[in-house]
């Protein structure tokens, strides 16, 4: 019987190459390799073709041409034998994910809890120093979002651009550097006192530099070589790997003045001027249009939410990375000048941000359930709750100084950053990992829970945060409770963190996830070898 009515779009790829192993070849040239180990990603045909941006109906077609080639599996079997062992490329998103995990758990979310126990003790946001903030933030940053980004965008951008990431040695390279960088910056920011505390961080600087411009440039160089073309989510992916680029060298030259200042008025000076632009490219930056990108990608396929315009989409890119540089430029010139213009003038970018988001979130209709099925969802929803929440924060910060009577708050500024980074990029790592680490794995759905509770402590972690933070302003009491915010999210993330660690490392219940294997054959036929 002809294939035909065999291969369909809910064909699960795991039984079409078990039926027709030489169908693997059709797959590797539109990105597969290596990914889910030897037997591929659970996932269906449709699925595949939608992640990857193939055509549904061409790669059904080229499926059952090679499935009803008689000398097709004959061929399968005689390649097989050229099968090498792992190559980098095949899973490395798991070193990045794993010492993103390990990081959040100590110097990340752990630290955090840490220092938000001593606020609440001391009953001020000033009980502890900006450099131990600085240190947290900076595991938070690039220890936790950033190596996830990398791991990511390693693992997953070159095979949806249908191409191999190119010198993938230098990705574990990259690793390397990043952890290197992350402990010494850390540990720099965190002994601060000490004369070699600055050269520390310096050189820890300039190796993150080194690290981010390998990935970016490496990930640059797959783009040209897949010929994608330039779509909104390839606008937003590279407009998030600028700031990304830019926050690292900001970052290291911010940190490094305030290793250095003479006295505490210069140092004060510093963060005032710097502190909140850099945070602004970083979140709003780095990670919002990342998270951008890749949604605008993968969520019609994952979620099975509909695609958003290209037209509606590059208009929200405008209008999302000119709030940004506005949002910065503005900060920078009220603080320069003192100009009150400048400082109202923060209300356009604060008004850009929501109305871009919205552009990009509105088609997708995620006020009702999404219709594919999975863990992911509440996720997202609830990441894209918590960033909206964080915008109407921002826009109702003049009505809040006016009401406190207090003309820069900390306690209303952190719980703004709380909720957006927090609320909105932890929840959205939290979800697409989940989804895209067991895919990857080739674990299917239904060995995996659903994870409610940890979205519930997390989510309740985050809005305690936010809540009582802003309260403190009002009460001293609430300093005393909001520290039991920072221990639910810790422990959020570690349930998660002990689940994802135990899917990538085929560990307990997933202990018969398939080995990783490099299939040269995919990556000669890319190569036109």
């Amino acid at each position: 019987m002809k294939t035909h009515n065999r291969i369909h779009a809910e064909t699960s790829l795991a039984t079409l190459l078990d039926d027709h192993p030489a169908t693997r070849s059709v797959l590797n040239r539109h990105g597969l390799w290596g990914c889910g180990g030897d037997r591929v990603p659970n996932e269906s045909v449709r699925f595949f073709a939608a992640a990857h941006g193939a055509d549904l109906e061409g790669l059904l077609q080229e499926l059952r041409m090679t499935a009803d080639d008689p000398s097709a599996d004959d061929q399968a079997a005689a390649l097989a034998g050229k099968q090498a062992g792992p190559c980098p490329a095949d899973a490395i998103y798991r070193p990045y994910f794993l010492a993103g995990i390990a990081i959040v758990l100590t110097a990340g979310a752990a630290w955090g809890a840490y220092l938000l126990w001593k606020i609440g003790m001391q009953g001020s946001f000033t009980a502890v120093t900006v450099h131990e903030v600085n240190a947290h933030g900076h595991a938070q940053i690039m220890g936790w979002v950033g190596l996830f980004i990398m791991g990511f965008g390693y693992q997953v951008l070159p095979r949806i651009w249908q191409t191999w990431l190119p010198a993938a040695r230098l990705a574990v390279a990259a690793w390397v550097v990043m952890l290197l960088s992350i402990v010494l910056r850390s540990v720099a920011m965190t002994l601060y006192g000490a004369s070699w505390a600055a050269p520390m961080h310096g050189v820890g600087a300039v190796l993150e530099t080194a690290a981010v411009s390998v990935f970016v440039i490496q990930l640059m160089v797959a783009w040209r070589r897949g010929g994608t073309p330039v779509e909104p989510y390839v606008g937003f992916i590279f407009a998030g790997l600028f700031f990304m680029v830019l926050q690292t060298v900001a970052g290291g030259w911010h940190i490094h003045r305030l290793l250095t200042v003479p006295d505490r008025e210069a140092m004060l000076a510093q963060v005032a001027m710097f502190q909140a632009p850099l945070r602004d490219i970083q979140i709003h930056g780095m990670a919002l249009m990342m998270i951008f990108g890749v949604g605008l990608r993968l969520f019609p396929a994952m979620l099975g939410v509909a695609s958003v315009g290209a037209t509606r989409a590059w208009a929200a890119l405008g209008l999302t990375a000119a709030a940004v540089a506005l949002e910065a430029g503005l900060f920078l010139a009220y603080r320069a000048g003192g100009s009150p213009a400048a400082a109202a003038g923060l209300m356009l970018p604060w008004l850009m941000l929501p109305i871009g988001a919205w552009l990009i979130v509105g088609p997708w209709r995620l006020w009702r359930r999404p219709p594919e099925p999975g863990r992911i969802g509440k996720f997202v929803r609830a990441a894209f709750v918590w960033l909206f929440v964080s915008f109407a924060m921002l826009l109702f910060l003049p009505v809040y100084q006016w009401l406190s009577g207090i003309p820069f708050s900390h306690a209303y500024y952190g719980a703004i950053r709380h909720a957006v980074t927090v609320g909105f990029v932890t929840m959205m790592m939290v979800g697409v990992a989940s989804k895209v680490a067991p895919m990857l794995r080739g674990v299917g759905p239904d060995r995996l829970p659903d994870l409610t509770g940890v979205f519930v402590l997390l989510n309740l972690g985050c809005l305690l945060r936010v809540s009582l933070q802003v309260l403190s302003d009002w009460d001293p009491l609430f300093f005393r409770l909001v520290s039991v915010s920072g221990v639910l999210e810790w422990t959020a993330l570690a349930w998660w963190s002990m689940h994802l660690a135990s899917v990538m490392l085929g560990l307990g219940r997933y202990r018969d996830a398939h080995r990783t294997g490099c299939i040269m054959m995919g990556r000669a036929t890319a190569a036109g070898g």
